[in-house]
């Protein structure tokens, strides 16, 4: 065999290999993209979520931010009251439902009795219920005991202060009657409004006043329409017994609730069917609880269940003139 063919076959030889290796690296490249695409394929479709009312301003936050990384996903976010919220649970029209708390143990069963539901919760950040009354209002000796007094229906002394909450059928209405311990009647002087700013007018225009609201409302002290709000009234603090046992005032602020001192805490849950599947519900829930989620939270004054982790950049060269 002459060195032209010699030359000739080892040409072909190295072009086949050519050929082969890339054709090789081409499907290997197309696996893998399609794997790829698959993956993605799960996060599309609609997401009907039902969220407590209560908990409107921030949750709108992360909708927006949510839609926005998530564009191939339909998300439907609806506010409603608790009842609501649990008739659409069951005959799916929600399928994600962020409560203002736990659920109690026989809702738990009263869901796996009614169609073999087994539900996943997960707690994704914590609230509060605010009190706020005028800026004259005396709360130097306001405390826990001295608020189940008020609501006592034996009390219903004109020198009380009317108590006001957003919403007869709120959540925030049930979480103070029962952190009181009242499941029936309670004082004339509890009244209910149609909403929070109705109940923010009222306040700051009456001196005699102690409004409920949810925390959410007024908690970004960044907003403007916040601010504006804060000028009008004033947030009223009670006297409490911290963890050391010392009697401290407290209120609804980040850090008292952070603490675990404040009363009236309650916490951000998410419900879904327990499944072993990936879903549009668990993307939106680990959205919540991760990260991103946990900084809206963070940022407008609540506190997320996971504390976002913040990278500190510390020089470690020479200061400039120092010695």
């Amino acid at each position: 065999m002459n060195k032209k063919r010699i030359f000739f076959f080892m040409s072909v030889s190295c072009l086949l290999s050519i050929v082969f290796s890339f054709s090789s690296c081409t499907q290997k490249k197309s696996a893998e993209e399609a794997k790829q695409d698959s993956r993605f394929k799960i996060y599309k479709g609609v997401l009907n979520v039902d969220v407590d009312m209560g908990l409107e301003q921030i949750l709108k936050q992360q909708e927006e931010v949510f839609d926005f990384l998530n564009d191939s996903v339909q998300s439907n976010f609806t506010y409603k009251n608790e009842k609501e919220m649990f008739e659409d649970f069951k005959n799916k029209k929600a399928t994600l439902l962020i409560l203002s708390r736990e659920l109690e143990k026989s809702e738990v069963n009263d869901l796996r009795n009614l169609d073999t539901i087994y539900v996943r919760q997960l707690p994704v950040a914590y609230d509060a219920v605010a009190l706020i009354g005028s800026n004259d209002f005396d709360d130097q000796r306001l405390d826990f005991a001295l608020l189940q007094k008020y609501f006592d229906p034996k009390n219903s002394a004109a020198a009380y202060p009317k108590l006001v909450f957003e919403n007869q059928h709120s959540s925030t209405v049930q979480f103070v009657l029962n952190k009181l311990g009242y499941k029936e009647k309670v004082s004339p002087n509890v009244y209910a409004l149609q909403s929070v700013n109705e109940v923010i007018d009222y306040v700051s225009q009456n001196k005699n006043v102690i409004g409920f609201i949810p925390f959410n409302t007024i908690s970004d002290s960044e907003d403007m329409r916040v601010k504006e709000t804060l000028k009008r009234i004033k947030i009223l603090s009670l006297r409490a017994k911290n963890k050391e046992g010392d009697i401290v005032r407290v209120s609804a602020n980040q850090s008292d609730i952070a603490e675990g001192d404040y009363p009236l805490i309650r916490t951000l849950n998410t419900v879904t069917r327990s499944t072993s599947d990936d879903n549009l519900e668990l993307l939106l829930v680990t959205f919540l609880s991760k990260a991103k989620g946990a900084k809206i939270f963070l940022k407008a004054g609540l506190i997320p269940v996971t504390i976002p982790e913040r990278e500190i950049i510390v020089n470690e060269s020479e200061v400039s003139g120092s010695k």
